[in-house]
């Protein structure tokens, strides 16, 4: 597979940083796509529609999720929203047991899954879960 220069620097870059044990990743809600979760443009397309928005034309989805929380006047609606969304126990996929086997130790996510710390202590690995400033 051919990468562009930039690419190609990206990814030697990366290896060294694995190989010095500085490297971190930075999933967002995609990873947890192929165990069945929605990402972020799914979740947003309904509440996005009730609004009179296409999500399809939005380009700042954390935005657009304020904005539909600033709408709605209160937070039970996104928090319903996420609940009924995130609910049934879905499996580990392949990404997750792939990134738990790197040589990493900061794994940094916008998840409201918890697939990624799973796979992480699946794999012998303590996760330290962030989920609040006061954590």
């Amino acid at each position: 597979m051919e990468f562009s220069l930039e690419i190609d620097s990206f990814i030697d870059d990366y290896i060294k940083c694995i190989k010095e044990g500085c490297a971190a990743i930075f999933a967002g809600a995609g990873l947890s796509v192929a165990s069945g979760y929605v990402d972020w443009k799914e979740l947003l397309r309904n509440p996005a529609k009730r609004i009179g928005l296409d999500v399809n034309k939005e380009t700042d989805l954390v935005a657009l999720a304020q904005y539909i929380y600033n709408k709605d006047g209160s937070k039970q609606p996104m928090a319903e929203l996420i609940r009924n969304n995130f609910v049934s126990c879905n499996n580990i996929n392949e990404n997750h047991e792939i990134l738990a086997k790197l040589p990493i130790k900061t794994y940094w996510t916008t998840n409201y899954d918890s697939l990624i710390e799973d796979s992480l202590k699946k794999n012998g690995k303590n996760p330290d879960v962030k989920k609040s400033v006061k954590d």
